[in-house]
This record gives C-alpha cells, sequence and structure tokens, in this order.
C-alpha cells in the first residue's frame, strides 16, 4: 500500500521514477577498488577500469610506503 506525492515516493515503497519505474543504475564497476584505514589514516584508491589490478596495487603500495617514512 502507501501514499502518493507530488516528487514521485510512494510511501514505504521507495522513490519511484519516470512511470513508477525504479530510476536505472549503471552497472557495478569493474576497475580495482581498495580501502584500508589504520587509527587515523585512510586511503581509498580507486583504479581506471582499464588499468591492470597488479599496477593499481603497485600504486597502492607506493602511497603506503611514502605513508610509513613519514612516521
Amino acid at each position: 500500500m502507501g501514499f502518493h506525492d507530488d516528487r514521485g515516493f510512494r510511501g514505504d515503497r521507495g522513490f519511484r521514477g519516470f512511470r513508477g519505474h525504479r530510476p536505472f543504475l549503471p552497472p557495478p564497476s569493474k576497475a580495482a577498488h581498495f580501502r584500508i584505514e589504520d587509527g587515523d589514516t585512510r586511503i581509498d584508491l580507486k583504479c581506471a577500469e582499464d588499468e591492470p589490478m597488479k599496477a593499481c596495487a603497485d600504486l597502492l603500495l607506493q602511497v603506503m610506503d611514502r605513508l610509513q617514512g613519514q612516521d
């Protein structure tokens, strides 16, 4: 059930876009994505879609080495 309003919302069923359909979501990225947290330090590295994972991981290791050298 639920209610309708003039902004496209249908009560408890969430947002509904054009003609009551949910908005189209793009497919998830195939790019490598690394998130690392250590205390107050956070690294969130997302590589390009066409970049090999090894190249991306090597870049992450370089960043971590530089941060470690700052101690």
